[in-house]
């Protein structure tokens, strides 16, 4: 039986689906978009008649200024965030990550560059690579590896000409004007020095000792990496795409109604919340413009509609 409206009320829901006008890429949709609201700007000049005292208009004249929409979205995907923030994104595969540099303070969280693997075992050392030398000037939180151990200068001044015997229980020596503290392994231990998080790790309590005052303790890391989604934000200009919205009107039978929009270019978002006690929404605003593709007569160059 062939479609027919048994009211003219409306309520609206549906998918909205963008395709890149440039031809690269395919189409997707944006999700769970809670609302649309178009907008008509018009730049308006009247005649106004001044041959009678009751005034009015002899003519009027509106030219259309900006057609407009916005959309606030709650699904929030990797292609929506760099819709609304100008950006790029990109779905980066599961890897390995090997001596990835990192700085620690005292107790604090040291975030990883990308997500890790919370399944995989993970590598945290002292970036303490270089050796002893002698007569040579040191500054505080200097660092040198003896074997397997890590020192680090707390009080800066000139190496003696014989390298010291290194202590490995955590005291100090001294070395000419300079003085060395051992601090431990260079291979940090998970749950005694450091205990992991979604993001990294975090220094504790029992590491301490590994600090000079507010100095940074410089580590390196090894990971998996989770796969994930990296986006740039305001890394472009703006993309053009065509918009679909696939509607159904939920008081008339759920009818269908198809809307075009040939050519739109969105401006970055307002805002987002990215933490709050409710869902988050972006809200993302674009500009219909022109399509000069659109030829033939009565046909709009902005925006097609259909309904039953």
């Amino acid at each position: 039986m062939p479609l027919a409206s048994t009211t003219r009320g409306y309520k609206g829901k549906g998918h909205v689906s963008l395709r890149p006008k440039n031809g690269l890429g395919r189409q997707f949709r944006l999700g769970n978009v809670i609302n649309l609201n178009e907008t008509i700007e018009v730049e308006r000049e009247g005649r106004q008649n001044f041959q009678e005292v009751g005034g009015g208009e002899l003519d009027v004249t509106e030219t259309v200024s900006s057609v407009t929409a916005e959309l606030v979205v709650n699904d929030i995907k990797p292609q929506t965030i760099a819709i609304g923030l100008r950006g790029s994104y990109e779905l980066e595969a599961s890897d390995t990550v090997s001596d990835e540099a990192a700085l620690a303070w005292p107790r604090e969280r040291v975030t990883f560059a990308r997500i890790p693997d919370p399944a995989e075992a993970i590598t945290v050392a002292i970036d303490a690579t270089a050796s002893w030398a002698a007569t040579t000037e040191y500054a505080v939180g200097d660092l040198i590896a003896d074997t397997s151990r890590a020192y680090i200068v707390t009080v800066a001044g000139e190496s003696g000409s014989v390298e010291p015997s290194w202590p490995t229980d955590g005291t100090t020596v001294s070395d000419g004007t300079v003085t060395w503290r051992d601090i431990g392994p260079v291979a940090l231990v998970q749950d005694t020095d450091y205990a992991r998080t979604p993001h990294g790790i975090q220094m504790m309590a029992a590491s301490d000792a590994k600090f000079v005052g507010d100095l940074a303790l410089p580590l390196t890391v090894g990971y998996t990496k989770n796969a994930q989604y990296i986006i740039q934000a305001l890394v472009n200009s703006g993309e053009e795409y065509e918009m679909i919205f696939d509607g159904l009107n939920e008081v008339d039978s759920g009818n269908p109604m198809v809307g075009r929009y040939f050519r739109v270019k969105f401006s970055p978002t307002s805002g987002f919340s990215r933490i709050g006690s409710e869902f988050a929404e972006l809200t993302l605003s674009m500009t219909v413009l022109s399509d000069d593709n659109r030829v033939g007569s009565g046909l709009s160059k902005f925006m097609e509609f259909a309904i039953v």
